[in-house]
């Protein structure tokens, strides 16, 4: 029984040290844990004083005495309990070591210091720590258990973190405040002034820094295309923007197309204005012009305290006759009229102020004074789609501006505060009186004196002038098409601005656009696809949306569009590219252009290739890996069984385009000439579906390829998910005529200004995909489809110069292809309907390659002779014709084109 608690309960808590030794475990004074019979009694509360350590002879002799029995006795029945079995119930004594050493020893610890650990109060002593032997670590918590243990966990932590975070400040802030009334009551009045200013001021610089930088960091973001919009030196050439060639033969460049600005406009060098014309302007509308330094700050800060008054109280300043007042000065009227940024709602109407203001005061001091009026006048909206001075005055008056007189610029001055209410052809009477109030102005501002002025006011109202020109808007062509998409979309990838913006410049900004254009073979292209001689225009009838004579949408009360009978008839599209990826002619479509910017099939639209895709993957990667050559051998038979997904049936597949499978072995040449489904599936095999798709993915880099399409199907026969544009056919099969490099596709090289500053830089590298030996090889079995029993047998263009190529047919005949190679010239030309309604060909005169052929012979008519780069490595060597072996003396030879490492193998086994 514990004497000072008076029961037989709880133990009070104990420590063995190991053999005396003072340390971490194992290292001397290593501390052995407690173990206890119960639970642990209260800490004592002066700690006993320790006796001598155990030396390790006197701990391990049974004869070494330190109280009534020896020390090792007393453990004997402990490592029973330990090692044999587990000690009975009811009998505590029997097996405790600690509880027979305190009968010993006392409640005494052995060394002074060590004090009690709660934490570890009823811990058992492992055998370790007891330093008799081995014990098996403990069992792992279910890491599950342990998971939603440490989730829980978390969630509790996270819950409570808000809570603990809130009474803390709370605590802190009702501390603090008593800290501050205090120190606050025992101030004086001069102190808590001089605080607060102190304070304050701190404040208002924190609060100016912070606005000084994020002004400066919107400044900075949407200012940085303001060479774009701002260079006056440009406003001469803003009437256009001209698409320029380069000759082919000469080098010399033309102009292809022009692109006229949205507005009527004339440009007039400022030399040549009245002086009369230009007072009349500053006097009515910024008569500080030549004081401010392009913000009128008085009049701004008034509109700004005018705008905020209007915004709490629902009226301007003056009370019922107030009325909204403007502050813009003419530099702030000139970068409207060049940036069209004329956002007036809410935030965005203020930050367009903002980049307003701080572009005039750029302009003030950028450029003079009389140079900034010569670009407002030049700039500035008149009534109609007529801007600046000079093309108003034609079409007013009937003269230039130079000869104006006095009521003549006056009248210029009134019709732009609004257009619409001072024309002076449709509202002649409120055009006269703001007229003469123009000239009040002047005279009261001492511009005219009151001769000048009585005179100008007693001349009557002349429109002689011609009115609106007729403005004849052309077709552009499906060239100038893609140029300007091309161009649209690299200055909002690369210069940052919007759709609406880059438009705006590409058709306002006078741009100078270096195209790669070819004009004889633009015209060529043109000519065969309007006239469609080579291609029938079969049709049928649809259900779709029904337009008018103009190609306007019929709608109905409700504005939605009519649907009824549309007759759909067959079209076509072709595209050419020059080797370094330069788009030289395009025509989307056949019969007349009738609409700009309409859809181009030669560059979006996007179909299935058929067979044309043999001769992207399949056989280019096989003769590059070494899996195949000119005249390997595969049997012409079905490949697999699979089923048919409209009738569920089994069946064989590929299918040949005849349906006819001859048992036979066919080489790689008539396999390719001949577009067997059978051999191609077999070669792209002999590749791999993953190398094929990675090759047409990431090396060719044709985006409508996704996953779902690493399948034979897509990867050899062509039909893949969505298919492939004409324009990324001729850039993937260019590789096979120029040496095994993809180009990177572009319509223009450069962009300038008017002055001749490059504002855009088409880069287009060429990329290396597959060898040239291989390039070579798919040239000459490419030739192989124009001759013999090729696909494309005497369809080869006229004249001296070479051309090779590759026909393709979806299933159920829906699109036809032919990609045709020369010298010069890689053009991929597709035929069908859009609807893919199946559209039967007679192949003798396959439109498509027809049409190729037509365009190529006109356009390469008269061009230096050009060759095909050959490659020093690829060999000629004499093969069996029906074996494919090396020709021996008895077997049927033709000649074919093969790597030095990969020739044909010897010992022909039929001939042999």
């Amino acid at each position: 029984m514990d004497k000072k608690n008076g029961q037989n309960g709880p133990e009070k808590e104990r420590q063995v040290y190991r053999a005396g030794e003072r340390g971490g475990h194992g290292q001397p004074g290593g501390r052995i844990r407690r173990r206890t019979g119960g639970e642990a009694d209260p800490a004592p509360s002066k700690a006993p004083k320790a006796k001598p350590p155990l030396s390790p002879e006197e701990r391990f002799d049974p004869t070494a005495k330190t109280g009534p029995e020896s020390w090792l006795n007393d453990a004997k029945p402990v490592q029973k309990s330990l090692f044999s079995e587990k000690p009975k119930a009811g009998t505590p004594a029997q097996g405790n070591l600690f509880e027979d050493f305190d009968a010993q020893q006392g409640e005494e610890s052995l060394f002074e210091g060590y004090g009690q650990d709660p934490g570890r109060q009823n811990r058992q002593p492992s055998v370790w720590e007891l330093g008799l032997g081995e014990e098996e670590p403990p069992e792992e918590e279910p890491s599950r258990a342990k998971k939603q243990r440490k989730k829980k966990k978390q969630r509790k932590a996270k819950k409570e973190k808000p809570q603990r975070l809130r009474k803390f400040l709370r605590e802190r802030r009702a501390r603090w405040s008593r800290k501050d009334r205090v120190r606050w009551r025992e101030l004086s009045w001069k102190q808590r002034g001089l605080k607060v200013l102190k304070w304050g001021a701190i404040c208002l610089s924190v609060l100016l820094l912070i606005t000084s930088v994020s002004l400066g960091i919107f400044w900075t973001n949407s200012t940085r295309n303001d060479d774009l919009w701002l260079d006056l030196n440009q406003i001469p050439y803003k009437t256009e923007t001209i698409l320029y060639y380069t000759d082919q033969q000469t080098g010399e460049t033309g102009v292809y197309a022009t692109l006229p600005c949205t507005q009527n406009k004339e440009y007039v060098d400022g030399a040549l204005m009245p002086q009369a014309l230009r007072d009349a302007f500053v006097a009515v509308e910024d008569q500080k012009f030549y004081k401010h330094g392009g913000v009128d700050i008085k009049r701004t800060i008034f509109a700004a305290l005018n705008e905020v008054k209007y915004r709490l109280t629902g009226s301007y300043i003056g009370g019922d006759g107030g009325r909204r007042q403007g502050a813009s000065t003419i530099n702030q009227q000139l970068v409207k009229n060049l940036t069209r940024d004329d956002e007036d709602s809410n935030m965005a109407g203020y930050l367009r102020k903002l980049r307003e203001i701080y572009r005039a005061w750029k302009l003030d001091s950028d450029y003079s004074k009389e140079e900034i009026l010569s670009a407002y006048l030049n700039t500035i909206s008149f009534t109609g789609n007529t801007a600046g001075v000079q093309a108003e005055a034609q079409k007013l008056f009937g003269k230039p501006v130079e000869e104006l007189n006095l009521a003549e610029c006056a009248s210029l001055a009134a019709i732009t505060r609004n257009p619409s209410r001072y024309n002076p052809v449709t509202n002649p009477e409120n055009h006269v009186e703001r007229r003469n109030y123009v000239l009040s102005e002047m005279l009261d501002q001492g511009y005219i004196d009151e001769g000048q002025y009585n005179e100008a006011v007693a001349a009557p109202l002349e429109v002689t002038g011609e009115g609106d020109p007729v403005r004849e808007q052309e077709v552009t062509s499906y060239f100038t098409d893609a140029v300007m998409d091309e161009v649209v979309d690299q200055l909002v990838n690369e210069r940052g601005l919007s759709r609406k913006e880059a438009n705006n410049l590409l058709y306002n900004g006078g741009l100078r656009i270096y195209t790669t254009v070819v004009p004889e073979l633009q015209e060529a292209m043109e000519e065969e696809m309007e006239s469609a001689r080579s291609y029938p225009r079969p049709h049928h009838t649809v259900q779709g949306p029904l337009t008018d004579e103009d190609g306007n949408p019929v709608l109905d009360e409700d504005g939605e569009p009519v649907i009824g009978d549309v007759e759909e008839y067959a079209q076509a599209a072709m595209v050419s590219l020059d080797y370094e990826g330069g788009v030289c002619a395009v025509v989307g479509g056949l019969g007349e252009k009738e609409i700009s910017r309409g859809f181009n099939r030669g560059i979006s639209a996007i179909r299935q290739v058929g067979s044309t895709m043999k001769g992207i993957a399949p056989y280019p990667l096989a003769i590059e890996d070494n899996e195949i050559t000119w005249s390997t051998a595969f049997p012409d038979k079905p490949v697999r069984r699979m089923e048919n997904e409209e009738t569920g049936e089994m069946e064989d597949w590929p299918a040949n385009v005849d349906r006819i499978y001859s048992e036979r072995d066919i080489l790689v040449r008539e396999a390719f000439a001949r577009s067997v489904n059978t051999i191609a599936v077999r070669v792209g095999e002999e590749v791999g579906n993953f190398r094929m798709y990675r090759f047409v993915k990431n090396e060719l880099e044709i985006p409508t390829f996704i996953f779902r399409d690493n399948k034979p199907g897509p990867l050899v026969l062509g039909s893949s998910t969505y298919g492939i544009a004409p324009v990324e056919m001729a850039k993937a099969y260019a590789m096979n005529g120029n040496g095994g490099y993809v180009p990177t596709v572009h319509t223009y090289t450069q962009i300038t200004n008017g002055t001749g500053e490059v504002l855009l830089q088409r880069d287009a590298p060429l990329k290396q995909v597959i060898g040239e030996d291989t390039a070579y090889i798919m040239n000459r079995l490419m030739r192989e489809v124009m001759v013999g029993d090729g696909t494309a047998a005497g369809m080869s263009v006229p004249g001296e110069m070479d051309s090779v190529g590759k026909t393709g047919t979806t299933s159920d005949n829906r699109d036809h292809w032919f990609i045709g190679l020369t010298p010069y010239y890689v053009t991929a030309s597709w035929y069908g309907y859009d609807d893919n309604t199946p559209l039967e060909v007679n192949y003798r005169s396959h439109p498509p390659t027809a049409a190729w052929r037509n365009v190529m012979a006109e356009a390469q008519e008269g061009l230096a002779y050009r060759e095909f780069p050959q490659s020093s490595t690829v060999v000629t060597e004499n093969y069996c014709t029906e074996s494919g072996y090396a020709a021996g003396a008895n077997c049927p030879s033709r000649e074919g084109y093969y790597k030095p490492e990969n020739l044909p193998r010897s010992g022909c086994p039929i001939h042999s």
